[in-house]
């Protein structure tokens, strides 16, 4: 196996992967919720680093 088709190899796990994480994250019903929560948790963590 030369180390271009271990790369190729990687790539497309990398890109299977991604596209996993897509469809779970757009297929989520709760995506506002969990997109509010997560802005709050950033705005909490910027504030407590600021402090």
């Amino acid at each position: 196996m030369r180390a271009g088709d271990k790369k190729d190899i990687h790539f497309i796990f990398y890109m299977v992967i991604i596209v996993i994480m897509a469809f779970v994250y757009f297929m989520m019903p709760e995506r506002p919720v969990f997109l509010e929560n997560q802005l709050k948790w950033w705005q909490d963590l910027i504030g407590a680093i600021k402090k």
